[in-house]
């Protein structure tokens, strides 16, 4: 799934923190990992200075040598010493010029740090994920740098969780993250556990909707998500799950803020930082299917981007109607 993985770097050692995780992929996948560099000249001289219009071509040669020297050190030693690499060097804005890249080498992943160099000189890798997973059209890996993933210390079990609303363009998300579960643990030790909130309604509504229709709209809804949870991990752990040696659980939860309760259910009641966690990831698709007993998808992503701790993948699924 896995041939093309894209890793922009902007010189920090927080945003090579996404390196170990590439280099995993690229063993296991045989992946050719494409390291960006992306030189911003406005950043450096400012785009008002009418002396600096003349030093624009001489600033961006020294930038992109020095880019070029940078990311060769980083091909030839560390994590991808070996491996397949390839290196794409540009200057212009960040984000737009990632997106391109990603269209013309078929980029199947991207892989970012949530926060990169804030120095003057350097672009905030934060922002520029941000930028991604509004518009990136392949999945993107948000690494977390005080919760990294894969973590240093090797763990025998791997847990993915995976919220889902009972879209089909939700469902996007679970291809990808079986294949990185795959990656990254032993046969028997991989599971990707499905989530799906229901959002709790005012019990005016429910007893309104009980009187009229003589239904308990609450209960269907809560029943629906479990059945639709419990025939799709059923059929995942025939198929593509089985083949791939990972096991397939799932849970419904109830809230009445879906974010907060999508967060609360991977991440639990205490800090990531003092008390270890059942999830090492959390996978979501930005889009969802708008209609009634469904989230709505996108700003649910969003602000879970801004919230969690964990390390996100988020995927944006190609337009469909619904």
């Amino acid at each position: 799934m896995f041939k093309h993985i894209l890793v922009p770097l902007d010189g920090s050692p927080r945003a090579e923190q996404a390196l170990p995780f590439a280099a995993q992929l690229a063993r296991v996948y045989r992946s050719t990992i494409v390291l960006a560099r992306i030189v911003d000249i406005f950043e450096t001289i400012g785009a008002s200075s009418i002396q600096a219009a003349a030093l624009t071509n001489e600033i961006r040669e020294i930038q992109e040598k020095d880019a070029q020297e940078y990311l060769q050190r980083i091909c030839s030693s560390g994590p991808l010493e070996k491996l397949e690499t390839s290196m794409e060097i540009h200057s212009g804005d960040v984000a737009t010029t990632l997106l391109d890249i990603i269209n013309k080498q078929s980029i199947d992943l991207v892989l970012l740090t949530s926060h990169g160099h804030t120095g003057q000189k350097h672009w905030t890798l934060g922002s520029v994920a941000q930028k991604m997973v509004h518009h990136c059209p392949v999945p993107v890996f948000n690494q977390r740098e005080n919760y990294l993933f894969p973590p240093a210390a090797p763990t025998q079990d791997l847990t993915f969780c995976i919220a889902l609303d009972g879209s089909l363009l939700a469902e996007a998300s679970i291809p990808p993250t079986l294949y990185l579960a795959a990656a990254f643990a032993e046969p028997q030790h991989r599971e990707i556990h499905l989530l799906r909130v229901v959002k709790t309604l005012d019990i005016d509504r429910v007893e309104a909707f009980l009187k009229i229709h003589k239904l308990n709209i609450q209960k269907f809804l809560y029943d629906e998500a479990r059945n639709y949870l419990k025939e799709l991990s059923e059929s995942l752990n025939k198929d593509t799950a089985a083949q791939l040696g990972v096991q397939v659980t799932w849970s419904v939860s109830m809230g009445r803020d879906i974010a907060q309760t999508i967060i609360r259910e991977v991440e639990g009641e205490t800090s990531l930082q003092s008390s270890p966690i059942a999830y090492s990831l959390l996978a979501l698709a930005t889009h969802g299917r708008s209609a009634i007993a469904r989230w709505a998808a996108g700003s649910v992503a969003e602000r879970i981007f801004h919230t969690t701790g964990l390390p996100l993948l988020v995927i944006h699924p190609p337009a469909q109607n619904s």
